[in-house]
């Protein structure tokens, strides 16, 4: 072995025979002396590393070299000791074998020439490459721990060791505390461990007297076995029932620990270091992503959708049962791109354009297409996904979903054909039939002008009621076409007098029924914009069917009101009221109460109508009744519209 020129030979001797890893580079960072123990553990031979540069011999292109080289740099700048926790470099664990990635933990203390000028760094290095499977926090816990058994092994006595330990327990990311005897005496504990156990005052106390309630839990019990053993306890993950807050009650936590034995110069077992990471967060976040992995496991086949999810290139890497269960082949024929085998050939083209868009944009995928069942049906299905992203947006996932939409789709066409055809053949025959009627009309206008018997005079009234009344069908069913064809009415908003259109319509009503009492009152401002036509149709259909169903000795109120932005219309009755199971559908087409008479000459479109001229106008109608008391509609109505509202006064 070579050595520097200055060492005697008996130090050189006690060199090669130290247990742990030496060696000793000169200034220039070149070895000149490396010890059994750490060619032991790095795997290399003497010869091979005299003179060599250390980046040279162990050569590494990880951020890592920068740590080690600023250390050995921090040496030959202050001549002060420096260490590196834990450190990782690729090192062969013996010699000829490629290096693999370890875990090291270094001291480097530098050598002095007669000048005071640091001469030589001398590295002890520790590897701890078996901790590697726990987290950075712990890495640099574990470090303490080995640097604690090595103090305790080259110190004469055991407080040295404790005094030289108590800056390092301080700076410690876990809980850490040393016990000393038989009965486990707290002489040395930092502040996490204060933390954990509610800052109780522990130190000089047995640990079954400091806190009495791990007795029952068998922690005083592991701690007398490995004090009388001499055989170290590590627990991951374990419970723990602890007084967390002063005289609060229990609360669990978990705890990743070591119970590790420290020894004298003699070997014998003079206490226990305890050192550990509290991961009661880690746990139940833990416990908590495992409930929500199952919770999602049920969702999935629960769901009566097909779910899949596929890799960011858009290969299928899972499908739920349902699937499988559908198409009935296995989830090796569907994955990746094997579920193209049961798109519908016609589909192929447009699908695969809108998810090649969704994986080249991020935008969500949803489509239509055609795939064969198991039985060798295509059927008609609703594709959707979205993309799950990480941190940083980047997509990792696309979680997707198909909807068997056959069923549906085949009935919503069939009603869509059907309706646009009642819905022509209203139209057509509702304007085939005006023209007739309003001949019949004009007719028997005309034949009253003449002088006719009595006889023939009931017949031609009887004739003209008749035309009216058809007539009036024949309007409602073209507005009731417009409505159901154009989605709504049409109205022409006007400069209109709402008191004087009220006043129009009752008086024309109460032609029509003189036995009647009609009572009619307005508030406030008269005029608004509105359709006159429209609004007196709303109007004569409420006030007619208040006759019509009303008690024919109560009076009958027409009521309206203008303030502000907002025109109201109330019209009420007594009598015996409205169901409460016909309110809800008494605005629908084809529906009449249940209390109308045969006769009525009414088809039931009066209400739904009065509702679409209302709604046209961007108002709302609503009804209330009581039985055998007051039936009340209210018409809510914007007093302009958008676009005939008048312009502000200009200053």
């Amino acid at each position: 072995m070579a050595v520097p020129s200055s060492l005697p030979l008996d130090l050189a001797s006690v060199f090669e025979r130290l247990p742990n890893a030496f060696m000793i580079l000169d200034r220039e960072l070149r070895y000149v002396a490396a010890n059994a123990a750490y060619l032991r553990v790095t795997g290399s031979k003497l010869e091979d590393l005299i003179g060599t540069h250390v980046f040279s011999a162990f050569p590494e292109d990880s951020p890592n070299v920068q740590l080690l080289e600023a250390s050995f740099h921090r040496v030959l700048a202050t001549g002060q000791v420096d260490e590196l926790a834990a450190l990782v470099y690729r090192v062969a664990r013996e010699h000829g074998l490629p290096p693999e990635e370890r875990v090291w933990s270094a001291r480097h203390t530098p050598l002095l020439d007669d000048a005071g000028k640091v001469a030589f760094i001398v590295q002890e290095t520790t590897d701890i490459t078996h901790l590697r499977g726990t987290t950075s926090a712990t890495r640099v816990e574990s470090t303490v721990v080995d640097r604690a058994l090595r103090l305790q092994t080259t110190a004469t006595a055991q407080d040295l060791q404790l005094r030289s330990l108590r800056q390092m327990f301080a700076q410690a990311p876990g809980f850490m505390c040393f016990l000393r005897g038989p009965e486990h005496v707290f002489e040395l504990v930092n502040e996490k461990y204060l933390q954990l156990v509610g800052h109780r005052d522990v130190v000089g106390m047995r640990a079954r007297d400091a806190i009495p309630e791990v007795i029952e839990q068998g922690f005083i019990t592991l701690l007398d076995n490995v004090y009388s053993s001499g055989t170290a306890f590590l627990g991951n993950d374990l419970p723990i029932q602890l007084q967390r807050t002063p005289g609060a009650v229990l609360e669990e936590c978990f705890l990743d620990f070591i119970y590790q034995p420290i020894r004298d110069s003699s070997g014998a077992v003079v206490g226990i270091f305890v050192q550990g990471q509290d991961v009661t967060v880690q746990h139940r976040a833990e416990l908590e992503r495992s409930l929500a992995e199952a919770r999602r496991q049920f969702l999935i086949e629960v769901v009566p959708n097909q779910v899949w999810t596929s890799t960011p290139d858009g290969k299928l890497d899972f499908v739920s049962k349902r699937v499988v269960s559908y198409f009935h082949r296995s989830v090796e024929q569907i994955l990746g791109d094997g579920w193209l085998a049961v798109l519908h050939p016609d589909d192929v083209a447009a699908v695969i354009s809108r998810w090649t868009h969704s994986l080249t944009t991020g935008d969500p995928y949803e489509v239509e297409f055609r795939l064969r069942r198991g039985d060798g049906e295509y059927r008609w299905h609703l594709g959707r996904a979205n993309a799950e992203r990480d941190a940083d947006g980047s997509i990792i996932k696309w979680i997707g979903t198909n909807t068997d939409i056959h069923d549906a789709k085949v009935t919503l066409a069939e009603l869509t054909r059907r309706s646009q055809y009642e819905q022509r053949l209203i139209g057509i025959v509702s304007h085939d039939l005006r023209n007739p009627f309003n001949a019949i009309g004009l007719g028997s206008e005309a034949l009253q002008r003449y002088p006719l018997e009595p006889g023939a005079q009931r017949i031609v009234a009887r004739i003209s009621r008749a035309a009216e009344r058809a007539t009036r069908l024949i309007k409602d069913l073209l507005d009731f076409a417009q409505a159901r064809i154009g989605s709504t009415i049409p109205v022409n908003p006007q400069p209109t007098n709402l008191r004087e259109i009220v006043e129009q319509v009752v008086d024309e009503i109460q032609a029509a029924a003189p036995g009647r009492v009609i009572r009619i009152g307005h508030d406030g401002d008269e005029t608004g914009s509105w359709d006159a036509d429209r609004l007196a149709q709303v109007i004569a259909n409420l006030v007619g069917n208040a006759v019509q169903h009303g008690s024919p000795g109560a009076p009958i109120v027409v009521e309206s009101r203008i303030s502000g932005v907002e025109a109201v219309l109330t019209v009420e009755n007594e009598g015996p009221g409205i169901p409460a199971d016909e309110i809800d559908k008494l605005f629908e087409p084809y529906q009449r109460g249940s209390r109308s008479s045969a006769g009525a000459g009414s088809m039931g479109l009066g209400l739904y109508i009065a509702r679409e001229v209302i709604s046209a106008h961007g108002g709302s109608i609503e009804v209330e009744s009581s039985p055998q008391a007051t039936t009340r509609f209210t018409v809510r109505l914007p007093r302009f519209s958008s676009s005939s509202a008048p312009s502000a006064a200009t200053p």
